[in-house]
């Protein structure tokens, strides 16, 4: 079961990415998401490579429904200059389009507990 798991993530990596180089990555405008990357000095560009350098490995949790949308919200944890990042993920349709949408991108507010394969 851990190796289909694996592979679960590794193709929502994979539409994500290829989402997102194709018409970027939407970040919900979120004042913890904008107050964070100040604090962090992650400009939007970085933040956008950070999420497209994600792999299984950062995983944490998911896919679990969007109580407020239709779609499953994905979770991840990163480190970057020894700061916790917790980012939560989701491919959203649109008006028959697919988006690569950023819910959080921010500090860690708990310990990451990254998934077990």
């Amino acid at each position: 079961m851990s190796g289909d798991k694996r592979k679960l993530v590794a193709q929502f990596l994979k539409q994500f990415k290829q989402i997102a180089e194709a018409n970027g990555i939407y970040v919900v405008p979120r004042r913890k998401n904008n107050q964070d990357l100040i604090t962090l000095g992650i400009t939007e560009r970085i933040r956008e490579a950070i999420i497209l350098s994600l792999t299984p490995d950062n995983f944490c949790k998911g896919p679990e429904a969007d109580r407020d949308q239709p779609g499953n919200l994905w979770f991840f944890g990163k480190t970057e200059n020894g700061d916790k990042i917790y980012i939560k993920l989701k491919i959203a349709g649109i008006k028959g389009t697919y988006i690569a949408k950023c819910l959080s991108f921010h500090r860690a507010e708990h310990k990451l507990v990254y998934y077990t394969y």
